[in-house]
């Protein structure tokens, strides 16, 4: 596949599950944009498509196959690459793509596109273009944690980490470029350093001495590598006051079972102690529900540290085997009826406790960072991660901060007022 001479090559990026994904697209996007090729979104025609795939669960590879069929119906002469973590927990299994690339091999992707090039192409922007209105910056990846039921460390490889200079010049070309929020990735962003001699907190507190007005959120972070550093960090009016704290569980059978390195005294610790060096924190967390062993106890466990958090979103899914993981040996299985209920009331547990969190934020003056805007109605996340819609917003942009009184809460979204533009 090539473009004709006249025109550049146009790609579409397509991502699937994490902010990871998210971030290695963005630096592909600009790499490409560099190298003279259009990057366009995901609904135009292309003549070539990548799709990042996940492979979390066995759900995650059916997706991925699903997103093959359709974009091969919508583009069905474009040149389909395949790449991400499906590629490497399935090796062979995807023969309808034009080109697949392991994890390791991304860095090769933009070189396999820019063959197909316009040799007269002209670089269609100095910076890439944004995927996001928040920038993804991925500083971490791989995996050191052998959890039972995960394969992504089979995928991802040991952990690696950005160095600290790179990921300052991204911090600044991301600022540059207008990003009011800057959310830094990892698939275990917590052992960011350990093989560089540094640590999470110190990168992030050198960041955020760096950053202006700009502000930088976590994107995810387990609650044994949450450091004493880390937690004063929390104070600081440029990191946002949201943590998302993967739980799985709140009881210590289970935790155990699946290899977690630390206990519900220890996630209820780490929770409070962010809570007091700033109150308004807010926590969102992925929560597995019927994992082979757990009983009506350690169910009940799990429900009651939902409401000691308070947390403001919860993704919740049923375990499900995962060929290749320990996990999926384990007998005990608990039946399909009463992995659904305890999924619903999982749900049901996390829809309260994020009301409450929406309730706690009506009144309060929150800066928000605008995901979306359209006309004079714009969409956007406060530092909390509480979803903002304003009315009459003249004069904002996609990827600023501007001061909103959330006045009233509808649905599972603030309501509120632009107080500055």
């Amino acid at each position: 596949m090539s473009a004709p001479a006249e025109r550049p090559l146009r790609v579409a990026l397509t991502v699937l599950g994490c902010k990871v994904n998210f971030a290695e697209m963005a630096d592909l996007a600009g790499t490409l944009a560099a190298g003279g090729c259009e990057v366009v979104p995901e609904t135009d025609q292309a003549d070539v498509r990548v799709l990042n795939s996940c492979t979390v669960t066995t759900q995650a590879d059916a997706t991925t196959r699903q997103r093959i069929r359709r974009l091969r119906r919508a583009d069905p002469d474009a040149h389909l690459i395949l790449t991400g973590c499906s590629v490497d927990a399935n090796p062979g299994a995807y023969t309808t793509v034009d080109s697949t690339f392991a994890n390791r091999d991304k860095g090769s992707i933009a070189e396999h596109i820019l063959a197909m090039a316009p040799q007269r192409a002209t670089p269609q922007s100095g910076s890439a273009p944004a995927m996001r209105a928040r920038a993804f910056l991925k500083v971490q990846d791989g995996c050191d944690h052998r959890c039972t039921y995960c394969i992504v460390w089979r995928a991802r490889g040991d952990s690696t980490s950005v160095p600290v200079a790179v990921v300052h010049d991204r911090l600044r070309a991301a600022i540059e470029a207008g990003h009011g929020e800057i959310v830094l990735c990892g698939v275990d962003l917590g052992s960011y350093g350990r093989d560089l001699g540094t640590n999470l907190a110190t990168l992030l507190e050198s960041l955020l001495d760096a950053c202006g007005d700009a502000r930088i959120r976590l994107s995810s972070i387990n609650a044994n590598d949450v450091s004493p550093g880390l937690i004063g960090l929390n104070a600081h009016p440029r990191l946002c006051a949201h943590w998302h704290m993967p739980l799985q569980s709140g009881s210590d059978h289970v935790l155990r079972a699946m290899h977690r390195g630390y206990r519900r005294a220890h996630y209820l610790r780490v929770a409070r102690e962010l809570r007091e060096v700033n109150p308004v924190t807010e926590f969102t967390s992925d929560i597995m529900v019927a994992f082979p062993g757990e009983t009506e106890d350690d169910h009940r466990e799990s429900l009651s540290l939902v409401d000691e958090v308070g947390f403001l979103a919860g993704h919740v899914f049923r375990w499900s085997p995962r060929p290749g993981t320990p996990a999926s040996d384990l007998e005990a299985r608990v039946d399909d009826a009463t992995a659904r209920r305890r999924s619903a009331e999982m749900r049901r547990a996390t829809q309260r406790t994020g009301a409450a969190s929406l309730a706690r934020a009506t009144g309060r003056v929150h800066e928000v960072v605008w995901d979306d805007v359209d006309g004079e109605r714009a969409h956007g996340l406060t530092s909390g991660y509480h979803e903002v819609a304003v009315e009459h917003a003249t004069g904002v942009r996609p990827g600023g901060l501007d001061l909103v009184r959330a006045e009233n809460v509808e649905g599972e979204c603030l309501r509120g007022t632009l107080l500055r533009a």
